[in-house]
């Protein structure tokens, strides 16, 4: 049975163009200003990004999330690698981190063999 050969004529696609409605560029650059403007904290495994701690200390920020976070004491703040003191006020878009400093292995005292 011979097969018959069907010409394209463009008559399958419909006529109607469908139209494209563009994002609102306003609603985008508001979200995006929003995530940039929380502040991430990090201790260890944990990293949380919050939108309410701009303005506070980082001695606050320390002290409500040392159960959540497990922060000690004596944790070291970093804010851009730098150490900051409990007084530092943290602005939007800034990167919160507590380190401690972990011990040293071995003995290095004055008598050596």
């Amino acid at each position: 049975m011979p097969q018959e050969r069907m010409e394209d004529t463009g008559s399958s696609q419909s006529s109607k163009v469908d139209s494209y409605q563009a994002p609102d560029i306003d609603a985008t650059l508001a979200r995006a200003s929003a995530v940039t403007q929380k502040v991430r904290v990090v201790h260890g495994a944990n990293e949380q990004y919050f939108d309410n701690l701009e303005g506070k200390t980082v001695g606050s920020v320390k002290k409500s999330l040392r159960e959540v976070f497990n922060i000690p004491g004596d944790a070291q703040a970093l804010v851009a690698s730098k150490e900051v003191g409990d007084d530092f006020i943290l602005d939007g878009g800034m990167n919160l981190e507590f380190v401690k400093e972990a011990g040293v292995k071995g003995f290095f005292g004055k008598f050596s063999c």
